[in-house]
């Protein structure tokens, strides 16, 4: 079990007997919360949704949003390989210059170009991005915004949902991942490939796989 999890479990003993039985779901199937919707949890353990807003709420969150959201974050964290410094200065320059090669690898004139007209023809952009991704979509998005741009950044994955099912032709979407295999922004993308299919946005522009 994770420490996150650990620590939600030392709530348990302040929570009625419906509200442990929610908490005790969260704790065994952490992966399945992520990607599910309020309701959706709710019918598979028979209790309300109030029920399991109330849980969060008494666990230190403003709702199951925030909750689930703190949750994709540990998760992702715990994950992520833990970084160790290199007592050799040589060892650690050279990590760099090879990482920084790599970036500069990637980087595609053509593709920056197309980028760049779609953002600068664009009525709105908008940031996909969850988890840690969010820090990322929320810093460009602030960048736009100074530039003149409208943009958002959304935390709500319901509210990107809705988002993304209402761009339209004139909009840009750009997404985030830093693993390209987080399930919410596949399914964002899902979402904008079925409106492409029906030659709607040719002007979504789609950044993924970001890499550390």
């Amino acid at each position: 079990m994770s420490v996150f999890l650990k620590k939600l479990q030392k709530h348990q003993d302040k929570l009625s007997r419906l509200e442990q039985q929610v908490l005790a779901y969260i704790i065994e199937n952490p992966e399945e919360i992520t990607q599910s919707r309020i309701d959706e949890v709710a019918k598979k353990i028979y209790v309300s949704t109030a029920t399991i807003s109330r849980t969060s709420k008494a666990l230190g969150y403003t709702g199951f949003q925030e909750l689930k959201y703190t949750l994709i974050h540990h998760l992702e964290e715990e994950q992520r390989p833990i970084y160790q410094p290199s007592a050799n200065f040589t060892k650690l320059a050279e990590r760099v210059q090879n990482e920084i090669s790599q970036t500069l690898q990637l980087v595609n004139q053509k593709h920056l170009d197309t980028g760049a007209n779609l953002l600068a023809n664009s009525q709105r952009v908008e940031f996909f991005g969850v988890g840690s991704s969010y820090s990322c979509c929320f810093e460009a998005a602030r960048k736009l915004t100074f530039a003149g741009r409208i943009a958002s950044a959304r935390e709500d994955w319901d509210e990107l949902r809705i988002v993304a099912k209402h761009l339209t032709a004139s909009d840009v979407a750009i997404f985030v991942s830093y693993s390209g295999e987080t399930n919410l922004p596949l399914e964002y993308v899902s979402i904008l490939k079925e409106k492409m299919s029906r030659s709607l946005p040719s002007s979504v522009l789609k950044i993924a796989h970001l890499k550390n």
